[in-house]
């Protein structure tokens, strides 16, 4: 992954306005959010304090909005893209918004800092220019699904070069409907891109849309989901181009559609688990073999694609299976239960099993898309952490891959939350680190680091 992508990805943060978490997102109606105002190319762009200002396309001068906090906050972000440590999100409900604070590899010192507080302002003025109910950039730590340790990033909230954050505004319509423009804020100047804006067209045949789920891939362009249905991306001039969807990682992508990242001009819609070739991805399934059935991982090439999310059926079947045992590979070994976390490397797959407990697996991909007569065959290869009774919230890798971070909270005895260190290549007992860091709020994600690979 190249360092100018994986500093971006470092240095997104969680913001929101109006009470609402930048984890969340919102489901988009196709409806127009009730926006004036026309664009033929480009994007609509205003300034700080300026609402509905200036032609379309035509930068407005932000006033002081980039010599003071928005300046403040790129520089922090630059700060906290420059660790290497962990990183962790968390939001303490004061109405300030999120905090991001980077540490030392063993969390005994924090590196880095940030706080959203300074762009909550302009983010408001963003609401109210678009007369929208609120706007909100997407976290750095990503998004945990139901019962998942691990959280999911997707496309990054902030651009290859640091400069911009891509901003989601929306409008609450009838009933739990809801319309939504993206853009981008420009943290140098205060101004504000909006993409959608600039696609309505008016006249006898007019055409609005609703787009949601806004982030940066590594050349800088802006993807987005339009219309719950299709993928495009905007270039830094505002023209678009539209994006194919892999097939692969079907039950992942169920309700789960706002995190994905582009590969090879494609939409993947299971971040974490593509592959570090970009060839294929692993994902959770049930492995049928003959009568019998297991708890197992799906291995999909990404190449099968198709246009429209509608386009999507639950009855298509994965490339192949594969059954995670215990033992030498003569077969005879016990199933084990694998939730697929993340790859380690180009061959190892960290798994999540029964009780919390981690371990990684050997995963022989060679006879992909063969057709072989049963499921393939995985062995487990370390023991990375054993099964506990404590809580597991978060879970993380460390950026160069040699550790795995583990938060979890002793539910017997009331001993609170606890850091963990476990080693990834050389595996042995987890290490303790200590409690949850001073000041870190108690609705708290750790970052990732669980993507591999440089995709455009």
């Amino acid at each position: 992954m190249s360092k100018a992508y994986v500093a971006a990805v470092a240095a997104a943060t969680v913001l929101a306005v109006g009470g609402v978490t930048a984890c969340g997102a919102s489901d988009d109606s196709g409806k127009d959010g009730g926006r004036s105002g026309v664009s033929d190319g480009g994007g609509r762009k205003s300034g700080a304090g300026a609402a509905n200002s200036g032609d379309a396309g035509d930068a407005v001068d932000s006033g002081d909005a980039a010599g003071s906090g928005l300046a403040g906050a790129m520089r922090d972000l630059s700060r906290v893209a420059s660790a290497t440590g962990p990183v962790i999100c968390w939001d303490d409900g004061d109405g300030k918004g999120e905090h991001v604070a980077a540490f030392d590899d063993t969390f005994s010192k924090r590196v880095a800092t940030y706080s959203e507080e300074p762009l909550l302002s302009r983010l408001a003025e963003i609401a109210e220019e678009g007369d929208a109910d609120r706007a909100f950039v997407r976290s750095l730590c990503g998004k945990q699904q139901y019962r998942k340790s691990a959280a999911d990033l997707g496309v990054s909230p902030v651009s290859p070069d640091g400069r911009r954050v891509a901003v989601e505004v929306v409008t609450d319509e009838a009933g739990a409907l809801t319309s939504s423009h993206v853009g981008w804020l420009d943290l140098a100047t205060g101004e504000f891109t909006d993409i959608t804006e600039a696609a309505r067209k008016g006249g006898y045949s007019p055409e609005k849309h609703s787009d949601a789920f806004p982030g940066f891939a590594p050349d800088g362009s802006l993807w987005f989901l339009r219309d719950e249905q299709v993928y495009y991306s905007a270039d830094e001039n505002g023209s678009l181009s539209r994006h194919p969807i892999s097939k692969a990682c079907h039950d992942e992508r169920s309700g789960n559609d706002g995190f994905y990242r582009p590969v090879n001009s494609a939409a993947v819609t299971c971040p974490r688990l593509i592959h570090p070739s970009g060839k294929f991805a692993v994902s959770p399934g049930t492995v049928i073999d003959g009568i019998d059935s297991y708890d197992g991982f799906d291995l999909d090439l990404l190449a099968p694609q198709m246009d429209r999310l509608d386009d999507d059926t639950a009855f298509g079947d994965p490339t192949d299976q594969m059954v995670v045992r215990d033992g030498d590979g003569d077969g005879d070994g016990d199933v084990r239960d694998c939730d697929p976390v993340a790859w380690i490397n180009a061959d190892d797959v960290l798994c999540e099993g029964a009780s919390d407990a981690f371990f990684s697996v050997r995963a022989d991909a060679s006879e992909l898309g063969k057709k072989p007569d049963g499921p393939l065959e995985a062995q487990v290869k370390a023991e990375i952490a054993p099964e506990t009774d404590n809580e597991v919230l978060s879970v993380a890798m460390s950026a160069d891959r040699q550790y795995l971070y583990i938060a979890s909270e002793d539910t017997l005895d009331d001993g609170g939350v606890k850091l963990y260190r476990a080693g990834l290549t050389s595996p042995g007992e987890p290490e303790e680190l200590g409690p949850l860091p001073q000041g870190v709020g108690d609705d708290f994600v750790l970052r990732g680091n669980f993507q591999t690979g440089d995709f455009q």
